[in-house]
């Protein structure tokens, strides 16, 4: 079991991203964290390519709403000193198996340019890529968190007697409380706190909660505004935040 992660830095929002071809959207809707925006290539193979204007790190892959698995396509992160003309490393390559969520995190590089490649025999669709360093929680959630709860949302049938007629669902929302006991200072001011003001507390984000035991359960998740961080030892602090986002199929 690993610790909860947070998945929301994205190289690919650093600047305008070019895509190599474009059928529909655009491919700066991947770096928007929205997942009704996509972006499609109209040829495969297919790249979106960023200038960062700077080095900078990239350790993880996350991908939200995507077909690639129906295009029989794999998808590869890349880096380069001179925008791919002498250099261009793979750092990381990845075949999904379904069209499920992921977060894949591999030895972090650092790059001024930074590439997603995809190939595969039909042109895939997707509405969130982000590649970037991953915010990995100081420490796990205790128990009493819910990977698995949901809350129905749409309308109840009754009849004019009072019986119950069933509900015509909309869809079914997951929200917990992520609710840290003990986290050191140093972490909460200098890695959570700077990730809260940057995007957290306005933006979507994707959150996994073990990447490793169940690497599907991929939530795409806003927060409520609220930030609790009581004071519980001289070096410690507790941290709380609400999350909610659409249930797992």
């Amino acid at each position: 079991m690993t610790t909860p992660m947070i998945v929301w830095d994205n190289r690919l929002a650093d600047a305008v991203p070019v895509a190599s071809s474009t059928a529909s959207g655009a491919a700066i809707n991947l770096a928007d964290f929205r997942p009704y925006t996509n972006w499609t290539p109209s040829t495969l193979p297919a790249t979106v390519t960023v200038d960062c204007a700077t080095a900078k790190s990239v350790d993880n892959l996350g991908v939200f709403n995507h077909n690639l698995f129906a295009g029989a396509c794999t998808i590869e992160v890349r880096g380069s000193t001179d925008n791919f003309v002498a250099s261009d490393v793979l750092v990381s390559t990845y075949t999904p198996a379904a069209n499920t969520n992921f977060i894949r995190t591999f030895t972090s590089a650092s790059y001024r340019y930074w590439r997603v490649r995809i190939t595969g025999t039909t042109a895939p669709t997707l509405s969130i890529v982000a590649i970037g360093t991953s915010l990995p929680l100081e420490i796990g959630v205790p128990f009493g968190f819910d990977p698995l709860q949901r809350t129905v949302f749409g309308s109840t049938n009754t009849s004019e007697q009072g019986l119950p007629l069933g509900k015509s669902v909309l869809f079914e929302q997951w929200s917990q409380s992520i609710n840290l006991g003990f986290v050191t200072n140093t972490w909460l001011r200098n890695t959570f706190l700077p990730a809260w003001k940057a995007h957290l507390r306005g933006s979507p984000f994707l959150f996994a909660f073990d990447n490793t035991t169940y690497p599907t359960e991929i939530y795409l998740v806003e927060s409520d505004g609220n930030l609790n961080t009581p004071t519980v030892a001289p070096d410690y602090s507790g941290l709380s935040f609400n999350v909610k986002g659409v249930a797992l199929p």
